[in-house]
């Protein structure tokens, strides 16, 4: 076969891989950063306008409390700025992270014992401005939450539910 007829025949296979590879995907989870996780939800960007008739997510009901997650050591730990918060049930907080390393925002059923209605864990936000949020759900009480990772260097905070 020609060196013509060969480097013909291999564009459009070269074309299909360039476009597969321009569409891009999901992490390896298959969960991108803006999935929603029960319990809370991770954004990366501005969600688009939903089409006319589609259902939205109800706004948050009461008081909406910010939580910066904020990277320490060049990455190695990290601090919940504030790290300890009171809140009513049906009030929304929200984690944002500055992008200096991967956190995320976890209430270990090993560090909450005998309670109940724990949200989930969050994914790793990685980007600077990402955010995770919840919408309390659990009885009056006192909760512990942490960043996976950076527990053992301290990135813990306290939860006080009124």
């Amino acid at each position: 076969m020609s060196s013509f007829k060969r480097n013909f025949l291999a564009l459009p296979v070269l074309g299909m891989l360039a476009f597969a590879s321009a569409c891009g995907g999901g992490d390896e989870g298959g969960q991108a950063g803006g999935e929603a996780a029960t319990g809370g939800t991770e954004t990366a960007a501005p969600a688009p306008a939903p089409a006319a008739g589609a259902e939205t997510a109800p706004a948050a009901q009461g008081t909406v409390h910010e939580v910066k997650m904020v990277t320490t050591q060049n990455g190695a730990s990290g601090e919940f700025q504030p790290a300890n918060l009171t809140v009513k049930k049906g009030d929304t907080i929200r984690w944002t992270t500055d992008g200096g390393a991967p956190h995320n925002v976890s209430f270990p059923a090993a560090e909450n014992a005998g309670a109940a209605n724990l949200p989930p864990a969050g994914t790793y936000l990685t980007t600077a401005g990402q955010t995770h949020e919840i919408t309390v759900g659990m009885d009056a009480g006192t909760y512990n939450y942490q960043c996976d990772p950076h527990a053992p260097m301290g990135m813990k905070g306290t939860l006080t539910v009124q």
